[in-house]
């Protein structure tokens, strides 16, 4: 087993076997530098721990640091679940923030220092506690969640505890906010403040913790490490890998012909390039397929009923390829586009890839999409996985056919399964989001962005799956998040001034009789989906 030190929350430690010991004293202080210290030893791995739950077993620990995972914790099980809670009110549907439950082993960023297996390379490359907390449980949460951010692969287990389990210290009021100004804006801390003096009518508190917090990040700097992301050596991917690509299309010929050309020039080739046509039959164009199959393993399946999952199901079920690429026919591929996603895959030994998708409209690019990460969502138009991952937990739900957030599903569904999804930074594609075709024959741009004003708000969909994997608080706001940030037209999504904010809201408020409505309906149709349950067929083993 590799040796792991022991830092000990109290006096009189244990016997350890393992390494050295430290004992940690109370206050936050000293117990980072004691951590610092620790890490730029010679362990590898740091066990933070606290009496009086039982040392996990020598079996546990050999089993936990010889795998992907770069820092396990029994947060969950310590009843950091949901915490703290006005992460809802500003990201609620952050998948990153579902937590799978205390006796799931998932990853999870809600780590609790009580029960803590760590790299003793990610306290040094990311920096050990941040000092502006009074207390362990926000210095614990804020460690997890910059963590996460910073390409540290975090999994809670059940493993780590027997016996009872100790309850994590309540956050305090000062912490709580130190949490969220490390995390979010000074705008989006404001909204979560006037959210909590309304939920708990403590205004007086709040505006108290709110100053105080703010002070103590003033005057503490945000902790830093040796770099600024945790990275990992590459590993060349799988020698003479056999490929399979999804591509399923409506509408988009010519966008479609860039594609295939991007494929035919890869280097890792494909193996099989499965595309299910489902343009009506007067309009389909068998000899636009014949060009390109004289330099593509080209397999064409025309289907009469249209939809993204049925059509992505059909064209799994044909796959031949020990791994699956998932591919959209309005993309620019870069030629090394299988290569990367490969290559990340076996480098971070994951379950599914997603790659930096750069579009052409919308809202910015985030700066996380530089390096590797676990990923906060997966894309179908850019992911990648071994087909065995779709036999473990099946096909695609058809529920969201013609719909939104599908792909969300299955990535939220393999994580809240223990999957790994591991963000691919230069597996690369340009997503045109073309104006016809696609999704946009059935009328919106996203979620909550529809050309039709008659039709449910949002699309029905989108409740769906909030009804089915987040909170009742969480879906709530993201219900009202999503709602106010449409207001705005998807080009300007995340770069309208205030300016033009005002101009949005004031011709939005002519509309309000028939949005209710509209949400009402949405609602409806959502709650018939959930009695129906999920439409998701297995995959038999090939």
């Amino acid at each position: 087993m590799r040796q792991i030190d022991l830092l000990w929350w109290g006096s009189d430690a244990p016997a350890w076997p393992h390494g050295d010991v430290t004992c940690l004293r109370g206050d936050l202080a000293s117990a980072s530098a004691a951590l610092a210290c620790a890490a730029s030893g010679g362990a590898p791995w740091l066990l933070l721990w606290e009496p009086p739950r039982p040392l996990p077993s020598d079996e546990v620990l050999a089993e936990l640091t010889d795998g992907r995972v770069d820092a396990w914790h029994a947060g969950l099980a310590a009843g950091l679940g949901g915490e703290p809670e006005e992460h809802d009110y500003i990201h609620p549907a952050w998948v990153l923030s579902c937590d799978a439950g205390a006796d799931v082993e998932a990853a999870s960023w809600r780590l609790g220092l009580g029960a803590l297996l760590v790299r003793s390379e990610v306290i040094r490359t990311l920096g050990p506690l941040d000092l502006a907390f009074e207390a362990r449980t926000g210095a614990g949460l804020e460690l997890g969640r910059r963590l996460i951010e910073q390409g540290a692969v975090i999994y809670h287990t059940p493993r780590l505890i027997t016996g009872g389990r100790v309850p994590a210290a309540p956050l305090t009021e000062h912490d709580r906010f130190v949490f969220l100004r490390r995390t979010f804006g000074r705008k989006w801390v404001a909204y979560a403040a006037l959210r909590r003096v309304l939920r708990h009518r403590r205004p007086v508190r709040v505006r108290r913790a709110h100053r105080s917090s703010g002070a103590s990040c003033a005057a503490v700097p945000p902790v830093t490490g040796t770099g600024p992301v945790l990275t990992r050596k590459p590993v060349a991917p799988p020698a003479d890998p056999s490929v399979t690509v999804v591509i399923p299309t409506l509408g988009r010929y010519e966008l479609l012909g860039g594609v295939l050309d991007d494929l035919a020039k890869q280097t890792v080739p494909a193996t099989q390039v499965v595309v299910v046509d489902q343009n009506d039959r007067d309009k389909r164009d068998p000899a636009f397929y014949e060009r390109h199959a004289e330099r593509l393993p080209l397999e064409v399946v025309f289907q009469d009923e249209r939809g993204q999952w049925i059509s992505r199901n059909e064209a799994v079920r044909r796959a031949t390829g020990e791994w699956i690429a998932f591919v959209d026919d309005d993309s620019d591929l870069v030629p090394d586009f299988i290569e990367r996603h490969l290559e990340g895959l076996v480098t971070y030994d994951a379950d599914l890839t997603t790659g930096a998708s750069l579009a052409v409209v919308g809202a910015p690019i985030p700066d996380n999409y530089a390096f590797f990460r676990m990923a906060d969502q997966w894309d179908s138009g850019n992911g990648l996985c071994h087909r065995s991952l779709l036999e473990r937990f099946g096909l695609f739900d058809q529920q969201f056919d013609r719909q939104r957030r599908g792909d969300a599903e299955f990535g939220l569904r393999v994580q809240l399964g223990g999957a790994l999804v591991v963000h691919v930074p230069k597996a690369i594609r340009t997503h045109h989001k073309a104006e016809t075709g696609g999704l946009r024959t059935y009328g919106s741009w996203d979620g909550f962005r529809s050309r039709d004003r008659s039709g449910p708000l949002p699309v029905p969909a989108m409740r769906y799956y909030t009804a089915r994997y987040l909170t009742p608080r969480q879906a709530r706001e993201d219900l009202l998040i999503g709602l106010l940030q449409a207001i705005v037209p998807y080009e300007l999504k995340r770069r309208a001034t205030p300016v033009q904010w005002a101009g949005f809201v004031a011709a939005e408020l002519l509309h309000v009789p028939s949005t209710i409505r509209r949400v009402r309906r949405s609602g409806e149709i959502a709650r018939e989906m959930v009695r129906e349950g999920p439409s998701i067929d297995p995959l038999p083993p090939q």
